[in-house]
């Protein structure tokens, strides 16, 4: 009985072929073609996805002799570990690392060099893959690729850049500012998170030339977070759940002076907009500073102590700036941009306004120019009168033993003949 040659393949050999086989080894294995394996043995099918459980393991392709030129085989490499594939004589070998594929194709069956050629055909989704491709914002989890964020604690301002990209921020001191990165050097899409977790306000200024939410400068308020994120078609810079300030309930608390040891009580942490001070045993004769936080805030402080022995301060956590309130005084104040501005400060049935000049004056009037009218107090124990932002008239009882009415104005009396003075 002849043999049938092929001009095309040589001698051909006819194995049943076998498609797919999914392969978990953690000894060496050997393949053998599907017409002579036997079921303790591992098939070569056309398709293998193959998973080593240790590194350094081999799996040996079918003998050569026993298969038809052409004939090929896809091995791809689930797992995370890279493994080594062979010919039937231990020779050609290959190694595939985790998440990668190689046709294996027989090129030569007669028992001479070389048996099969090899390529590599890429990569698939697998844990090493999968980390190969995480960057910025990215991790891998169970071999896939997830979100994440890396949170870093800060108490001084840091410098951004494109490489911050995906880094949450949480700040902790007091007042401060971040200076967002210079567009030049950012890439479309780049976005960070922040937190004031600090006591005063945090202050976000976008470079030159850009905005955030359209504005120049952004403040934060201690305990308000959200994700900055930069538009390259723009330039500029806009937040994502970051809560805008709203209308707050008043809180109020009152405070007993003789329970309060020492010089000094800090409200940083908490600071009530109303608070009212009260002395129920009249022990304390030394003075006392309340620290407030540095955040933009309105407060009512009440000093209803009736003792000139002591007086109460407030000052502004991190700042000079402070006020001072005698028995029975009542202030509204506001705190913003590391200062202190008392809109009213009274006692009972008595106004107290601030100083003023002659430029801007205490008490002026509704459309009398810019408030360039008015009263104010031109020194000590001098009322001043203005116009136009001038000096026009002052009381002096700075000496009441010389009292002066001055006036650096002509003085014109229409009543009196030539009464020009």
């Amino acid at each position: 009985m002849s043999t049938f040659t092929s001009p095309f393949t040589g001698t051909v050999i006819e194995p049943t072929d076998v498609s797919y086989y999914a392969l978990t080894f953690s000894t060496n294995t050997q393949l053998y073609w599907p017409a002579v394996v036997n079921p303790t043995q591992v098939p070569a099918a056309r398709i293998m996805d193959c998973s080593a459980s240790t590194t350094g393991l081999t799996i040996t392709l079918p003998d050569s002799t026993q298969g038809s030129l052409g004939s090929d085989i896809l091995i791809r490499n689930l797992g995370a570990n890279t493994f080594t594939v062979v010919d039937f004589d231990g020779g050609g070998s290959t190694s595939i690392a985790a998440g990668v594929s190689q046709y294996f194709y027989l090129v030569n069956n007669t028992a001479t060099e070389p048996e099969w050629n090899n390529l590599t055909l890429g990569t698939g989704t697998s844990s090493a893959s999968a980390s190969m491709l995480q960057g910025a914002g990215l991790t891998t989890l169970v071999g896939k690729l997830a979100v994440t964020a890396n949170v870093v604690t800060i108490s001084t301002a840091p410098t951004l850049s494109d490489a911050s990209r995906a880094v949450s921020y949480v700040w902790t001191a007091g007042s401060g500012t971040i200076n967002l990165p210079a567009v030049s050097g950012l890439s479309d899409g780049w976005w960070i998170g922040f937190r004031n977790g600090g006591t005063g306000t945090l202050v976000l200024t976008p470079p030159s030339g850009s905005t955030i939410n359209a504005l120049s400068t952004l403040s934060i308020n201690p305990n308000n977070s959200g994700f900055i994120y930069y538009q390259k078609s723009s330039g500029n810079f806009f937040t994502l759940g970051y809560a805008a300030e709203t209308n707050a309930t008043l809180s109020s608390a009152t405070y007993d002076v003789d329970s309060i040891s020492g010089s000094s009580f800090s409200l940083v942490a908490n600071a009530p907009n109303i608070q009212n001070y009260v002395a129920l045993s009249g022990v304390r004769t030394t003075n006392l500073t309340v620290t407030l936080p540095n955040i933009t805030q309105m407060y009512a402080l009440i000093n209803a102590t009736t003792s000139s022995a002591y007086s109460i301060s407030f000052v502004l956590s991190g700042t000079s700036a402070s006020i001072t309130l005698a028995a029975g005084s009542v202030a509204v104040v506001v705190a913003s941009g590391n200062a202190l501005y008392v809109i009213s400060q009274t006692t009972t049935n008595i106004f107290y306004g601030p100083a003023g000049s002659a430029s801007v004056p205490t008490f002026s009037f509704l459309g009398s120019g810019n408030n360039v009218n008015g009263m104010y107090l031109a020194g000590t124990n001098i009322l001043g009168f203005s116009a136009n932002s001038l000096n026009m008239l002052s009381l002096d009882a700075s000496n009441t033993s010389s009292l002066q009415v001055k006036t650096p104005a002509a003085f014109t009396a229409a009543l009196i003949s030539g009464g020009t003075f």
